[in-house]
């Protein structure tokens, strides 16, 4: 029962963390927990059905937290008997876990503990028999200091990186996780899963989004959001960054100078991933995995960079490190912004930090990993290190709830406004389909969803972006690759979903479920204090943008919210009301509001 209403990955994590995890919990203590989940199609070879997320609650945020990524591990971790994780409690000394053949054992890791992820892979892969099914989690240097933006790296070229999950899993000591496959992962019905398996597949092969990601890969979009106004610059202050596209997009990453080569996650047929050189001039790397549109944006325009290669060997330090590069990027962004203002100076800094300055930026990452000086201000995160430095630096802190917003820009998109001023982990663009959907990417007229939106109004924007919050909750509970959500039909995702899952499905009890997993994740938020004060959008974002395809335009987020708080069920106060909450089913989610 629990499973049909929650479907699996986030949706089941959340209510996990519901019955098991204490609203006031401090996100570092080891009465925290760290769940990682995956769903009916996690590691099944579908095209997306590669993903697993992990759930706590964040060391950013302070509230509900999540994070997602693809890869090999799902698999083998399904394939090694385990459908998720519990980690509980906190170990005195560093350790690790090794999962297979349905066992789960705990390993000294004091040899571990120091190293970067990219030897921590390498080393754990050799000690546990190189095998191609066998897949490694780890932290590096910033989740073991507790940054509180700290990532998981899956391999080295998958990470769940947001809401700093890494941070929890530093604070329980829990250095790396390994998962040995063994078997295949099929579907509760394997017939009928194979069958619609096939038809989902041939249709992707012929897709156009397949086609643009297998070309370009993410960051292909880059091109083409400086020409539309979505890629921000200098901390969101600039509006024309067309100059941009030339300098750092897509044809650039895709060039001879850098690519050797594409990958692609398990099961999967578009190889978006980048594979680049090892040596980029005076930018050697360690490995060879590309960054993706928000970790070029990130390093680049967003700090005025237009040097890939610096950007390429930025990406990889934060890897390395286990750092989320968007909270990284946009903290360093907060950070030269009050430099520009006076607030700070290099004094304070300890280096010079003005937009463009490579060796600047490559320096205090470095001192954010190991919390050094200044670093260990910016490893709290902009909101707090904004907080700690005073004046009016919060209003450089482009962030939601805490968590720094991702690279697409609300003034080009206006329903983006809404979906990042109430995201469910912050500001976010995949943790719904706003982002696809607003720009006609998606259209399902099945769910209300008709396209021909006009991009730069807020009017009628609360119920597509409640719509597209309530697809994505189904989507991250597959789980499934938000860039497939591009690809699939309606009729296509609840077909694989009831084949997989061995429930019969229907479209209508699907968006119900997602109505559900979104307002438990969102009273989660308010049991650890999120109130309707925290729907709201950072300074920056509401300045209209002086130039660019943007330019004069600015979400109308009271507007929004006046709806969308009226459609969603939500009270003056941003909390769900009792009658919404038993209307889906979430009486002792009410009993405790």
């Amino acid at each position: 029962d629990v499973l049909r209403k929650y479907v699996g990955g986030r949706g089941l994590a959340a209510k996990l963390v519901l019955d098991r995890v204490s609203p006031d919990v401090d996100p570092l203590s080891p009465d925290n927990v760290l769940f990682i989940t995956t769903g009916p199609l996690s590691g099944t070879t579908i095209p997306g059905g590669s993903r697993f997320s992990v759930c706590t609650k964040s060391p950013l945020t302070n509230m509900w937290g999540e994070s997602s990524s693809g890869g090999t591990f799902a698999a083998w971790l399904r394939s090694a008997g385990y459908d998720g994780i519990a980690i509980e409690g906190a170990s005195s000394k560093p350790v690790y876990m090794v999962i297979e053949d349905g066992k789960a054992e705990i390993k000294d890791a004091a040899d571990l503990w120091g190293k970067g992820t990219y030897e921590i892979i390498d080393l754990l892969k050799e000690r546990h028999g190189g095998s191609k099914k066998t897949s490694v989690l780890t932290i590096g240097m910033a989740g073991e200091n507790l940054v509180k933006y700290a990532a998981i790296a899956n391999e080295k070229k998958d990470y769940a990186a947001r809401c700093g999950v890494g941070t929890v899993m530093g604070s329980k000591k829990l250095k790396a996780i390994v998962a040995i496959g063994t078997g295949k992962v099929d579907g509760d019905s394997p017939d009928a899963f194979g069958e619609k398996k096939k038809a989902y597949t041939d249709n992707a092969k012929t897709h156009f989004i397949v086609d643009i990601l297998k070309g370009g890969g993410t960051n292909g979009a880059l091109d083409i959001g400086a020409m539309m106004g979505d890629l921000p610059g200098k901390n969101w202050t600039m509006g024309d960054m067309s100059a941009y596209g030339p300098k750092i997009g897509g044809g650039v990453l895709n060039s001879e100078q850098f690519l050797t080569g594409t990958d692609q996650c398990h099961g999967c047929l578009v190889s978006c991933k980048r594979v680049v050189k090892k040596e980029n001039g005076s930018y050697p790397l360690k490995a060879t995995a590309g960054p993706e549109y928000e970790g070029v944006a990130s390093f680049g325009s967003l700090l005025m960079i237009d040097d890939m290669a610096a950007i390429i060997k930025m990406n990889e330090m934060c890897n390395d490190h286990g750092i989320d590069v968007i909270s990284c990027g946009a903290t360093i962004a907060m950070a030269m912004d009050c430099v520009e203002q006076g607030i700070i100076s290099t004094v304070d800094t300890g280096v010079e930090l003005k937009w463009g300055n490579i060796e600047a930026v490559m320096k205090m990452i470095d001192k954010i990993a190991t919390r050094e000086g200044f670093g260990d201000t910016l490893a709290e995160g902009s909101k707090r290190a904004a907080e700690k430095i005073g004046k009016n630096a919060s209003d450089y802190a482009v962030q939601v709830k805490g968590m720094e917003v991702p690279m697409h820009d609300p003034r080009a998109f206006h329903g983006m406004g809404l979906s990042y001023a109430t995201g469910i982990r912050g500001a976010c663009h995949t943790n719904d389909l706003t982002y696809i959907v607003e720009q006609g990417i998606v259209v399902w007229p099945e769910v209300g969803i008709n396209g021909g939106y006009d991009q730069k109004s807020s009017v009628g924007k609360a119920e597509v972006v409640t719509i597209s919050q309530n697809l994505g909750q189904i989507v991250n509970s597959a789980p499934m690759c938000y860039m497939l959500m591009s690809v699939v039909s309606s009729a296509e995702l609840v077909d694989l979903l009831s084949a997989a899952s061995g429930f019969d499905y229907t479209l209508g009890e699907l968006i119900a479920n997602g109505d559900r997993i979104w307002m438990l994740k969102r009273g989660i938020s308010n049991l650890m204090g999120i109130t309707a004060t925290d729907d709201r959008l950072p300074k920056q974002i509401l300045t209209p943008p002086p130039d660019g395809a943007a330019a004069g335009s600015a979400p109308d987020l009271q507007l929004m919210l006046k709806e969308f708080y009226e459609i969603r069920g939500l009270d003056s106060n941003g909390r769900p009301t009792k009658e919404k909450l038993e209307s889906l089913e979430l009486g002792e989610l009410a009993a405790k509001l």
